[in-house]
């Protein structure tokens, strides 16, 4: 990131296997924390001292100002000699904002870190003189930032660091067989850390941590090292593979007891079940029957209170009804009897004004009759040629009638004593005789009239006065 900022210089120390410690060159102060925590030319280099070329802030007057990133340890210098900061009791400068002459300048910024220094595996013999690989990792950090910059620098302790760690790993190595080498992972360092630092101490620098990483045998010796290893547990596993065998057998036999006695046991609760349900069933049947029984009295008797209930109120209804067409009856007869006895009344009363209505009908009748019979009397004489005209034109009538009757036969008396009639109907004779005795009664009314026309001749004039009024 700083190099495509143009933050720092490419480092001019040559590159090696694994970790390697170099002494960076930054352009200005104010980088110094983008350098921290890179690793410059694709991993391979390690910052531990930084170089700015530009240490100024910015000054004013005769007094410039730095400031001094944090996780750093400062170096500062006038002149090429080192400026201790107040005095002689501290040489390095803390972060932080300062106050600088224009002579002086940052020549140094040490990281305070934990720096780990990790490299390849290296090839040493064991006690048995059997080549093996181990792979440790080395943390350290820079205490005494002038001891470590003055004295020897970040490439020459770099060579230093791997010629010291190279003779630890012989002496471990040397120290252990190589059946006792994979040990070495959980083995204690503290001893190799001590020497170390004893020997790092006057260069400022103190090693934490010297931790063996991995431990790399010959294959075909691991390959034996792992048979070996793995003889007793393939033993163990064919061992607890019987056993697992043998107990499998002895489960799945106890499993088929178990099934068959759960099956036994299933059968007989299916029988009890069996039992239980049709004792249930028969049961239920029982009640079901008792039931349908209770409600077939109770309906029963439901219907006979029913009936009993209907019947009582068609005895009340029928009651009831002979009381009304009792009343009725009465009603009626009493109604009948007003009126039949008011119709009695009226027809009496009609009767009774028909009979004076006929009474008085045939008073004045009479009296018509009388006056008719009295001006007949008086008018006999004047009506006498009429009346004659009349009972001739009658007999001529009859006579015309009788004629024109196809099924009548005249013949004469003498006709009839002779019989000279070829059908001698009784009809015939009868209605001869008719005729004779009509024409005997015309001449009695004749000769009556005449004698009574005769009588009334002198009170014709009284008998017209009195028709007039």
């Amino acid at each position: 990131m700083g190099n495509s900022y143009g933050g720092w210089f490419p480092p001019g120390a040559p590159r090696k296997e694994g970790t390697t410690l170099i002494e960076l060159n930054i352009k200005n102060l104010s980088d110094a924390h983008d350098i921290v925590g890179e690793r410059p030319g694709d991993g391979a280099f390690t910052p531990v001292t930084l170089v700015p070329r530009n240490s100024m802030g910015g000054c004013c007057g005769l007094c410039c100002y730095v400031a001094i990133p944090s996780g750093f340890s400062a170096i500062v210098s006038k002149f090429g000699a080192v400026v201790p900061y107040k005095g002689a009791e501290e040489v390095t400068w803390p972060p932080g904002c300062h106050c600088f002459s224009p002579l002086l300048s940052v020549d140094k910024l040490v990281s305070k870190q934990l720096i780990i220094f990790d490299t390849p595996g290296r090839d040493v013999k064991t006690k048995d003189r059997i080549t093996v690989a181990i792979d440790v990792m080395i943390v350290l950090e820079i205490t005494q930032a002038p001891d470590f910059v003055y004295s020897i620098g970040p490439e020459k302790f770099d060579d230093l660091l791997r010629a010291s760690q190279d003779e630890a790993l012989r002496s471990m190595a040397n120290e252990t067989d190589v059946a006792d080498i994979y040990d070495l992972h959980g083995r204690n360092t503290e001893a190799i850390v001590a020497e170390m630092n004893t020997k790092f101490e006057k260069y400022g620098v103190f090693i934490h941590h010297f931790t063996v990483k991995n431990v790399r045998i010959p294959q075909e010796m691991a390959q034996d090292f792992e048979e070996k290893t793995l003889f007793d547990a393939r033993t163990t596993m064919k061992h607890m593979k019987q056993e697992s065998d043998r107990l499998k057998l002895n489960n799945d036999e106890g499993k088929q007891k178990l099934r068959e006695e759960c099956d036994n046991a299933r059968m007989a609760a299916e029988q009890q079940a069996q039992v239980v349900k049709v004792h249930a069933v028969k049961e239920t049947s029982e009640v079901v029957a008792q039931t349908q029984k209770d409600i077939a009295e109770l309906e029963a008797q439901w219907d006979i209170q029913k009936q009993q209930i209907l019947t009582d109120a068609d005895l009340e209804i029928s009651k009831l009804r002979s009381q009304i067409l009792s009343i009725e009856r009465e009603i009626k007869s009493r109604t009948s009897a007003d009126c039949g006895k008011l119709d009695a009344e009226a027809q009496a009363y009609q009767k009774q004004k028909q009979a004076d209505a006929k009474v008085a009908c045939a008073e004045k009748l009479a009296n018509g009759k009388r006056a008719l019979g009295e001006a007949e009397g008086f008018a006999a004489n004047s009506f006498e040629a009429r009346r004659q005209h009349q009972a001739d034109m009658a007999r001529l009538q009859i006579l015309e009638k009788l004629v024109h009757n196809q099924g009548i036969q005249i013949a004469t008396s003498q006709e009839n004593h002779v019989n000279l009639n070829e059908e001698n109907q009784v009809v015939t004779q009868v209605a001869q005789q008719g005729l004779e005795a009509l024409r005997a009664k015309l001449a009695e009314i004749t000769a009556t009239s005449l004698a009574k026309l005769e009588q009334t001749k002198p009170g014709q004039q009284a008998m017209r006065a009195s028709v007039a009024k």
